[in-house]
């Protein structure tokens, strides 16, 4: 009995630990870019997914092959639109940032 009050403790103790932990970190807010990426098929749209999506930072991305538009939602503490237009542009395509705001 006592070695279950003893675990319940140390159990009960993580979870506060835990809980301030999570509370204490600051909320980073992300921002949104929207690039206009030369592509012209749709494989050019899923090279651009495929590979952009996996970039350090990066929460979302979507590619529209109509307007040639890569929509990028990304943490900005940990990349930026530079780094993101490189990654673009190390596939082959121009990249030129239409639209930069936060979220």
């Amino acid at each position: 009995m006592a070695y279950m009050k003893r675990i319940s403790v140390v159990f009960a103790a993580f979870a506060v630990c835990v809980l301030l932990f999570t509370a204490a970190r600051p909320k980073t807010a992300l921002r949104q870019v929207k690039f206009h990426a030369a592509m012209d098929c749709k494989n050019c749209v899923k090279k651009v997914v495929e590979n952009v999506s996996f970039e350090k930072g990066v929460e979302d991305l979507k590619a529209e092959l109509s307007d040639k538009s890569v929509t990028i939602v990304y943490n900005p503490a940990k990349t930026d639109t530079l780094k993101l237009g490189d990654a673009i542009r190390k596939l082959g395509y121009k990249a030129k940032v239409v639209e930069d705001k936060a979220l």
